[in-house]
């Protein structure tokens, strides 16, 4: 059998962080859609603030607005503890 030496490896081709951060705007596409159809739906007892203190309309851009700051902000501290953790790990593969 013969080794396959053309091909690139796997971490030649797909970069983790290129794929961490094209799940992060997926996900903040679909958290605005959300808040979009919400906005457009809207349900009575909504009012939207970002971390209460700016208030928002109950509109499809209000809420689309709220939707991605809110999980952009959460998933971006998250992704960014993560990141300075990984410094850190003394098993990582480079």
């Amino acid at each position: 059998m013969t080794a396959n030496t053309d091909r690139l490896a796997l971490g030649g081709r797909v970069a983790g962080s290129r794929v961490v951060l094209a799940v992060y705007l997926a996900v903040l596409g679909v958290a605005g859609a959300m808040g979009a159809l919400l906005g457009y739906v809207n349900p009575e007892g909504m009012n939207p603030s970002l971390f209460f203190v700016v208030d928002l309309p109950a509109s499809p851009l209000g809420m689309a607005t709220f939707g991605v700051v809110t999980v952009g902000v959460g998933l971006g501290v998250l992704l960014l503890v993560v990141q300075y953790v990984s410094r850190y790990d003394e098993s990582r593969i480079e």
